[in-house]
């Protein structure tokens, strides 16, 4: 028995090293792939980053007609439209299971 026990010490040793040398490979990886992302003289990633984090006039009024509102309505509208995802957004947080219904799509009958 006591062979056993030793079987699965060595075992569990080889495990926890492979485990840390495929972490320390990883970490390498993932450090040498995020630094090519650092801002360059000849490569504007910062600007590119800036551009992508705001999201422009055309997209965020898209489907309001802007010219026949003010911007009271226009804030209204918008306020309107967050809290109407915030609270599609806190629907589907919710923990309780989804339920639905069976469909059976029979061709039997036609």
């Amino acid at each position: 028995m006591s062979a056993w026990v030793i079987a699965l010490g060595l075992s569990a040793g080889y495990l926890m090293n492979k485990n840390s040398q495929i972490t320390t490979k990883l970490e390498a990886a993932a450090k040498e792939f995020n630094s090519a992302a650092k801002p360059d003289v000849n490569n504007p990633s910062e600007e590119i980053r800036q551009v992508q984090r705001t999201i422009p006039d055309s997209e965020r009024y898209q489907d309001l007609n802007m010219q026949d509102l003010t911007r009271t309505d226009v804030k209204q509208i918008l306020k309107t439209r967050d809290s109407a995802h915030e609270q599609v957004a806190a629907y589907e947080a919710s923990t309780y299971p989804i339920e639905g219904v069976y469909l059976n799509f029979d061709n039997h009958g036609v």
